[in-house]
């Protein structure tokens, strides 16, 4: 209940405060918050009803017993500070990228994010990872191998998400990395879907939102992961200086979609659809389609 009442506060806050938009960058476009929640509600109910019935104490047991023999606390907590490390590490890094050319800057961010949120956890509690101390099947195998058809019904929600969010009338949802404007559209595209969307899925969903449910339960873990989630937004600077507004807004922006995608793969354990809304709605959100067909005669 208490990272719920995170989220009421946040949300409450910025609408007493007058803070009622998704702030615009180069990554997503200005729009009411409520563009942003009313699809988010939306697809948490379709992903609950798509199927009403799926065998969940089975698919929990599996998740478990893959995770035999770690330690979730130990676990949870280099989980954590390999997201301190992700900040400490931009900022560092970014006069560094700076000072080699302006337009490199930016890269700082990929950088520390691949190192931090990728390679060091998979070092350390991969398949093979070095607090790994037990044999046997891991979650990867469970994550990328959804043989069941029920674990696909969640195309529904994905698909109905991408038509609310990116129809003409809506505002584009955030794109969570940032690159120089000057790039090539595909380059763009390849950091963003490398670096954001198969990254952060994996981190967040695979590795620390599935340890924080089995150590504290479903939704106190969706919850969690998606309030580290959305605090992590703030490395990307594309929020006001204002450090409150900052963490509401990234708390009610980024933190809002991480129920989402956190509901997705609690729901469903299946990697592919979390990689697939994820690559969709960044890639979207990177070219300009809203504008071309509002103006399409």
């Amino acid at each position: 209940m208490a990272g719920f009442a995170i989220f009421l506060t946040a949300g409450m806050g910025l609408l007493v405060t007058g803070h009622t938009t998704i702030p615009g960058s180069e990554d997503y476009r200005p729009g009411p918050l409520w563009t942003l929640w009313v699809p988010v509600a939306a697809v948490l109910l379709l992903i609950r009803v798509l199927p009403w019935r799926i065998p969940d104490s089975d698919m929990n047991q599996r998740v478990r017993e893959r995770l035999a023999g770690r330690s979730s606390r130990r676990e949870i907590a280099l989980l954590l500070g390999c997201m301190v490390g992700f900040y400490l590490g931009d900022v560092v890094l970014y006069p560094v990228f700076c000072l080699v050319d302006a337009s490199l800057c930016a890269l700082s961010y990929y950088t520390s994010k691949v190192f931090f949120l990728f390679i060091l956890p998979i070092v350390f509690i991969g398949s093979y990872g070095i607090m790994r101390h037990v044999s046997g099947p891991d979650l990867g195998g469970l994550a990328v191998r959804a043989r069941e058809p029920w674990r696909w019904a969640g195309l529904g929600a994905v698909i109905a998400y991408l038509a609310m969010v990116f129809a003409p009338w809506a505002s584009h949802p955030p794109d969570l990395g940032r690159v120089p404007a000057s790039y090539a559209l595909l380059v763009v595209l390849a950091l963003s879907v490398v670096g954001t969307s198969l990254l952060e899925e994996v981190f967040f969903r695979a590795m620390l939102q599935t340890r924080l449910e089995m150590r504290f339960g479903r939704w106190p873990g969706i919850v969690l992961a998606a309030l580290c989630y959305g605090v992590t937004g703030i490395v990307a600077k594309s929020y006001p200086e204002n450090l409150w507004v900052a963490l509401g807004l990234a708390i009610s922006v980024q933190g809002v979609a991480g129920l989402m995608y956190g509901y997705l793969w609690s729901r469903y354990r299946n990697i592919w659809l979390n990689f697939l809304l994820h690559t969709c709605a960044t890639t979207l959100a990177l070219i300009p389609l809203t504008e071309s067909l509002a103006g399409r005669p």
